[in-house]
């Protein structure tokens, strides 16, 4: 039977390329947690020359590269040392430590490393170091609290922790590394490289509200969800076994385009699987630990008993044997 081994792993410098993938991903910037002020914010605190840099650079294979970089280096721990190491890496030394997983460059490599090296040392100036520190104290402390994690296969496990991204074993596939990450909540980014995927999952880390009542994000977006007819049809259709996107589409008989928004709502409320072979997703299907969620979920956001209360519910609907 085909399996994989599975690795959790964090660095600052994880946390550094996600917070700007988030940024250069504009058509996520309504999605993300952190909301569209975040982007704005961010926007305002940019100079005009690195801004205008950051709106013509796209997220493609040399992005797909600087993950992979940022997993293989050894300097990884401290965002300052990973630069230094990628700013002094000879062209012959970058094709060593990348050859063992993708056997296609970019064009003229050894500019595209330094471009990556002169962004990234601006974006950490401007932006990075000036975060909250508890955010990487707080997804550092997540990758180890997971990885002590037992009594799973790595398949459970990696879909537990991905909210719903199950990795299908296919041959070639030996290794699966979960980075937890914070900026670009609630999605998941995954790479493949032959051997190795790599998977930035979104860590569940959210600012503490000032307000006693206020509801999980988790719980809040589980919630909205289900608030839609056509996301319950799509939960209905695939009660029974997994179906592809095509699938959904025909059986709802309504645009991609709005699939694929009632597909993305469900996914990140985490009731639905999604089923990947190699950087494809194949299918999807229902995620039916996280129905039986619901229920728990809201009860102890009213902090109420369920039991205590369902016994209550029999004492009043009981049938009464006076006359």
């Amino acid at each position: 039977m085909l399996s994989y081994q599975l690795e959790l792993s964090f660095s600052p410098v994880n946390e550094l390329i996600n917070s700007l993938h988030t940024y250069l991903c504009k058509s996520w910037h309504k999605r993300i947690d952190l909301g569209p002020d975040w982007t704005q914010n961010v926007h305002a605190s940019l100079s005009s020359e690195f801004a205008d840099q950051l709106e013509q650079t796209g997220i493609d294979l040399e992005w797909k590269l600087l993950h992979l970089l940022a997993y293989v280096s050894p300097n990884k721990n401290s965002v300052e040392d990973f630069l230094s190491w990628l700013q002094k890496l000879t062209l012959g030394e970058l094709y060593a430590v990348l050859s063992p997983y993708v056997q296609t460059f970019p064009e003229d490599f050894g500019a595209v490393r330094n471009r990556q090296h002169r962004m990234l040392s601006e974006w950490n100036e401007v932006y990075f170091k000036h975060i909250d520190p508890g955010i990487v104290t707080a997804l550092r402390a997540e990758a180890e609290e997971k990885t002590g994690w037992g009594g799973f296969e790595a398949y459970e496990k990696a879909a537990a922790l991905t909210n719903g991204f199950c990795f299908e074993p296919v041959n070639g596939l030996e290794k699966l590394v979960l980075i937890p990450h914070y900026h670009f909540q609630p999605g998941n980014i995954f790479y493949s490289y032959g051997s190795l995927t790599l998977c930035h999952y979104a860590s569940r880390i959210w600012p503490h509200s000032e307000e006693e009542d206020e509801p999980s994000l988790q719980l809040y977006r589980l919630l909205r969800s289900l608030s839609e007819k056509s996301r319950l049809r799509i939960l209905h259709f695939l009660r029974s076994e997994p179906r592809t996107f095509i699938e959904v589409v025909r059986h709802l008989g309504i645009s991609k385009g709005i699939t694929h928004d009632h597909i993305f709502n469900l996914r990140c409320a985490g009731l639905l699987n999604v089923h990947v072979v190699g950087e494809t997703v194949s299918t999807y299907s229902l995620r039916v630990e996280r129905i039986q969620q619901i229920e728990q979920g809201l009860f102890d956001y009213l902090g109420m008993n369920p039991s205590l209360l369902s016994n209550r519910v029999n004492e009043i609907v009981s049938p009464s044997n006076e006359c």
